[in-house]
């Protein structure tokens, strides 16, 4: 039996991914900061059968990721999929929150890859799943630190597939659009009204909370990163949700200029006029 090891699984995307690859005959590890909040995990497992261990770990901790991962045998999938979000616009952004952003989005995860490379070397094969997010590739303003944790995980995605490949080890990258989890409901609020950047703060999160009327639900993700480890023909990037492919369609189709240039439209209407007319998406 393969063994699954799998970060941020209390709610969301992680705990979606981590039944299902259960489901799928998996053993897997299902860690989170907060062992009490895996009950659901926990429920499930007993009620279906399924070979799951809930573990407690902080990704962040060097020292608690060195010990999970080595008491969890031989891993043959890893999905990085903890990680933190929200809207912070560079200007607004201390040093503290950009490390804790790319600690928990960036470092955290190249250190569990890190640790499972040497196993997955010699025995000449593994997956390593990143997830990461539409605004990996396609920021939007105020979004600046979550983006940049991003595009350094997909950076370092793309990076690390090329470098594994000859060992006979897949790196996928998973990019969700509007999921329907908790992260959207976790950022901070206070000081956006005192910012310069307040309008943007204001449409962002209009603009989320629009797509989230109706949100492509956790279980869609999963099961893409279900099938992204069995198929027999992989690719690199796996968009999840009729949103992301809809966004990234319509990147692809206009100049970095035109994109930059959302952000100098004033009137609230005619920026949802103008996204609807580039990615075909109201908001």
């Amino acid at each position: 039996m393969s063994i699954a090891f799998v970060t941020g699984t209390s709610t969301g995307i992680g705990q979606a991914t981590a039944l299902r690859l259960a489901r799928d005959g998996h053993r897997v590890v299902a860690t989170m900061r907060n062992p009490d909040a895996g009950a659901p995990l926990v429920e499930a497992r007993d009620a279906e059968g399924l070979s799951l261990d809930v573990v407690a770990l902080d990704v962040n901790d060097a020292e608690a990721c060195e010990r999970v991962v080595a008491d969890s045998g031989p891993i043959d999938v890893l999905v990085n999929n903890a990680g933190i979000g929200g809207l912070t616009a560079v200007e607004d952004a201390s040093d503290d929150e950009w490390l804790e952003m790319l600690s928990t989005n960036v470092i955290a995860p190249m250190r569990l890859c890190r640790l499972v490379l040497p196993g997955m070397r010699e025995r000449g094969a593994g997956t390593i799943v990143n997830v990461t997010s539409v605004a990996g590739r396609l920021p939007i303003a105020p979004q600046a630190l979550y983006a940049a944790s991003k595009h350094a995980l997909e950076g370092a995605s793309e990076a690390l597939a090329q470098e594994v490949a000859p060992f006979g080890i897949r790196v996928v990258i998973i990019e969700p659009g509007v999921i329907l989890t908790p992260i959207f409901f976790k950022g901070d609020d206070s000081g956006r009204a005192e910012s310069p950047y307040a309008a943007a703060y204001e449409r962002a999160s209009r603009m989320f909370t629009s797509l989230l009327a109706d949100p492509s639900p956790p279980e869609l993700v999963a099961d893409t990163i279900s099938e992204s480890i069995s198929t027999t023909e992989p690719v690199l990037r796996y968009p999840v949700g009729p949103d992301a492919h809809k966004l990234f369609a319509g990147r692809a189709a206009i100049s970095d200029e035109e994109y930059v240039d959302l952000g100098r439209v004033a009137s609230d209407d005619e920026f949802a006029e103008r996204f609807k007319d580039l990615f075909d998406l109201e908001i």
